[in-house]
């Protein structure tokens, strides 16, 4: 006989707009897991009969249901669509987290990028945000909006409303990202000064607050202001012979010897493009790779190169060129890019914290974001549900669920381990079939997203208290979430009909090693404390967890014994913040390496 293994199952849902009613069609996507308690439950009850042979005399099933938990280890995407049903609330930017890399990549036209093998045309919605990184032309790195995708030949193109591609093979590091979190791009008339960013009279941000892409307390990524830049110039139609240039982006450098490093001997334009090459080169270095790019004029004979870390990098020439004449970088500005903190909003001013470092308009800025938080306005409240189907593929056996609605979430921190996790779920109708109904035709069936999973040891950081880094040293982190569900049966129904939300709670804990009196101090005088984190997968996706309010229920410090530290046993419960009008909040961003 054939006996199912865990192995072999496999998890998938979609979310429904009608609760249990599972859509006839559609896109369905896996997720990703590490073990699953969904099942059916059954009530029943015994019945109190007389009987004068003191036997049992029925078993009455009186309601029925479905529910359990899906544990999972984080990773960016698998778990946001769940997470945001969990808090009757939706991302304010839709994003999969989806991305491709590799030599299956290439650009094929100006406007198209051509992945090989596959048939990605679900997963790449027009209209929508892209992002592409890790490839050897400038021109092929940015942001890039998508107009059209085809399957064909066993390859999908990607065209894009841009047409400033050009032709490039992909290498190991080419990436396409889904950057559907781009709230603006290329924007001109922005300028950092002391309070946030300006629009000086152009209003850049009334369409973002107006759709609620841009709220108080959420967090953004800014940048495009005060990156510096340096030239190299051909002065002489010769060619390049004997320079030699050393470059740094403030933390690694290279030096380039013509010749060596780059193709010299025909003219000063044809060596200058080979220079170009060689630089934007250094980037891919597998030792200290060197985070600048180039773009040259054929027009000029200048090679323009941004220093991608900002500021603090240099170009020497340290063998002179008589054809080539260097200017060093000029114009970073430290602190006008990076994550800043929504204080004030107006269409045409974002005040933020920490305040950026003052530059002019003229360059171009990006501004991302996409946002998460359990309402506060009344009317944004929305409960979510989902079919879910576990496959037992190994014995052709397929568990359909229906109305199941997320009332559990939980996240684990502790050093040395997985970041780990828990949804759970109650729901309606359980049903046994021997044929897939959310892994065929006629429903698009999405594999889950593709980033690695995250530890507590380098990927999780940026621990901040009240503002401020926190000073303490955690051991553990973990947070509980709880949307008390409640079944809604009625007589004549067998199964609930509908899952009633009640108040929202928060709590959680922390081991810290005791060392100071700070927090404490928070739990004796019942201070309201706010704390948020960061968890940052290995191609640089964001999460930013904040929350904003919460009071210490318990600070237990006792010595546990011989031969152990002592640490601070912390429980915590949020409550509502004023400001932000929320107790959760979350801002999710695609990699956000310098383009």
């Amino acid at each position: 006989m054939s006996f199912a293994d865990a192995n072999r199952a496999q998890i998938r849902y979609i979310e429904e707009s009608t609760f249990g009613v599972t859509p006839a069609s559609g896109t369905t996507r896996e997720v990703r897991l590490t073990s699953s308690s969904l099942t059916a439950n059954k009530e029943t009850v015994v019945s109190d009969e007389l009987r004068a042979d003191r036997m049992v005399s029925d078993i009455v099933e009186v309601a029925a249901s479905s529910g359990g938990d899906i544990n999972f280890e984080w990773s960016s995407g698998p778990q946001d669509e769940f997470l945001a049903a969990f808090l009757l609330s939706q991302w304010e930017r839709p994003m999969t987290m989806d991305f491709w890399e590799g030599i299956v990549l290439s650009i094929a036209t100006s406007s198209t990028i051509v992945v090989g093998g596959s048939d990605i045309t679900s997963y790449i919605v027009d209209g929508r945000t892209i992002k592409l990184s890790g490839w050897a032309d400038g021109n092929n790195n940015g942001y890039f909006t998508v107009s059209g995708t085809n399957f064909a030949g066993g390859n999908t193109t990607i065209t894009i409303v841009e047409t400033t591609l050009v032709a490039e093979s992909g290498t190991v590091s080419a990436r396409v990202y889904d950057a559907n979190d781009v709230i603006l791009t290329g924007n001109t008339s922005i300028s950092a000064g002391a309070t946030g960013f300006d629009g000086n009279a152009t209003d850049p941000f009334a369409a973002a607050i107006a759709a609620g892409q841009l709220q108080i307390g959420q967090k953004i990524f800014v940048e495009g202001l005060g990156i510096e830049t340096g030239t190299l110039t051909g002065t002489d139609p010769n060619a390049l012979a004997t320079s030699s240039v050393t470059i740094s982006d403030g933390v690694n450098s290279a030096t380039l010897l013509a010749g060596t490093d780059y193709v010299v001997g025909t003219d000063a334009d044809t060596d200058l493009a080979a220079l170009t090459a060689a630089i934007n080169g250094l980037r891919f270095l597998t030792l200290s790779p060197v985070n600048v790019k180039a773009t040259h004029s054929t027009a000029t004979d200048v090679i323009t190169v941004t220093n991608l870390n900002l500021t603090g990098g240099s170009i020497v020439e340290t063998v002179a060129d008589a054809n080539l004449a260097v200017v060093d970088f000029t114009g970073g500005v430290t602190g006008s890019r990076g994550f800043f903190t929504i204080t004030s909003l107006a269409d045409d001013l974002i005040g933020t914290s920490p305040a950026p470092a003052v530059v002019a308009a003229g360059d171009p800025v990006t501004i991302k974001g996409s946002h998460l938080k359990n309402p506060g306005v009344v009317s944004d409240i929305a409960q979510r549900y989902f079919s879910i189907e576990t496959a037992f593929q190994d014995v052709s056996q397929f568990m359909v669920q229906d109305g199941m609605v997320p009332g559990t979430f939980s996240l684990e921190i502790a050093t040395g381990a997985i970041v780990t996790g828990t949804i759970g779920f109650e729901g309606r109708e359980t049903e046994l079939v021997q044929t897939s109904l959310l892994g065929l035709a006629p429903y698009e069936t999405l594999v889950s997203q593709p980033g690695d999973v995250v530890n507590a040891t380098t990927d999780v950081g940026n621990l901040v208290k009240d503002g401020s880094p926190l000073a303490a040293c955690i051991q553990s982190l973990s947070l509980t979430g709880e949307a008390s569900l409640r079944m809604q049966n009625c007589v004549g129904s067998k199964f609930p009909q509908g899952i009633g939300t009640g108040r929202f709670n928060l709590t959680g804990s922390m081991t810290v090693f005791f060392e100071t009196q700070e927090l404490f101090e928070d739990f004796i005088n019942h201070d309201t404390v706010s704390l948020e984190f960061t968890i940052t997968d290995s191609e640089g996706s964001v999460y930013y967890f904040d929350i904003p309010a919460f009071k210490l229920s318990q600070d237990e410090i006792s010595p546990g014994g011989i031969d152990q530290d002592v640490f601070e046993n912390i429980e915590f419960t949020a409550f509502r913040d004023a400001t932000t009008n929320t107790m959760l909040q979350i801002d999710r961003f695609s990699p956000n390496d310098a383009v």
